[in-house]
C-alpha cells in the first residue's frame, strides 16, 4: 500500500471566526475515555454551532500539550483580524503550523498535562475555562482553527495535525488553535493543545512523522 493511498487528508479545514456564547467541560467523571470541551458559539447567522475541544487522549499516553502566547506576532494576526463573522476554508499555507510558523509558539515551553486531577492550575481544564470565561464575559471575538463538520454545525481537530500514526489525519500548515481577540484593551491571546503522543519533527510534504522524530511526552519530560 502506498503512503499516499493510507494516510488521511485534513478535510474542511479552515478558521471560523466567532464569538462564544457558552461552554460545557467533561470531567472525568462525565467521560474518561474522550472527553471534550464543548463550546458553544454563534457568527453572523442566527444559528448555535459547537466546538469540540479535546481535552484528553485516547490510548496509553493520554496527556495533552498545552501552548499559550499573549504576543501573537502580528505577521500571523494580519492574515485573519480582517475576516468576516463565520467559517473560512483554508489552503496551502494560510493555516497554521506548530513546527513551521515562525512566532505561533515554542515548542519548549509546552506544559504536559493531564485532563482532570484534583488540585488548582494543573489540568487541561484549569487552564482553558479562565480564558473561555473571559472570553464569554467580555464578550471577546475568537478565531478557531480546526475541521469543520460535515454537517457545518461545528468544528473539532482544534489542536495539532501533524506527527500521528497514518491511520490519523495528518497535514501540513493544517494544525488547529483558538485566538482570542479582548476587545476593551486590544489584546489578543492564542491557545494551542497537542496530544503528547505526537511525534517531531514531521515530513514538510505529508505530515508524518519522520524516523528520527520523537514524541512530545519524550521532549517535554
Amino acid at each position: 500500500m502506498s503512503e499516499n493511498t493510507r494516510r488521511k487528508e485534513i478535510q474542511n479545514y479552515g478558521v471560523w471566526f466567532c464569538r462564544p456564547i457558552k461552554y460545557t467541560a467533561e470531567r472525568e467523571k462525565d467521560d474518561s475515555r474522550s472527553p471534550h470541551i464543548n463550546l458553544t458559539f454563534q457568527d453572523k447567522s442566527a444559528a448555535s454551532f459547537q466546538a469540540a475541544i479535546n481535552v484528553k487522549s485516547v490510548g496509553k499516553e493520554s496527556r495533552l500539550v498545552y501552548w499559550f502566547n499573549n504576543d501573537l506576532d502580528a505577521n500571523i494576526l494580519d492574515q485573519y483580524k480582517d475576516l468576516s463573522l463565520g467559517f473560512h476554508p483554508l489552503t496551502g499555507d494560510n493555516g497554521l503550523d506548530f513546527i513551521r510558523q515562525q512566532g505561533l509558539l515554542t515548542f519548549r515551553d509546552g506544559i504536559l498535562l493531564e485532563h482532570d486531577v484534583p488540585g488548582n492550575d494543573n489540568d487541561v481544564i484549569d487552564k482553558l475555562t479562565p480564558l473561555l470565561d473571559r472570553s464569554i464575559k467580555e464578550k471577546a471575538t475568537i478565531y478557531i482553527f480546526g475541521s469543520r463538520f460535515p454537517d457545518g454545525k461545528g468544528i473539532h481537530d482544534i489542536h495539532m495535525n501533524q506527527g500521528s500514526l497514518p491511520k490519523f489525519e495528518n497535514g501540513v500548515y493544517r494544525d488547529g488553535g483558538i485566538f482570542f481577540h479582548f476587545e476593551e484593551d486590544d489584546s489578543w491571546q492564542g491557545v494551542f493543545l497537542a496530544f503528547a503522543s505526537q511525534r517531531v519533527p514531521t515530513d514538510d510534504t505529508t505530515g508524518l512523522a519522520l524516523p528520527n522524530s520523537k514524541s512530545l511526552a519524550e521532549m517535554l519530560q
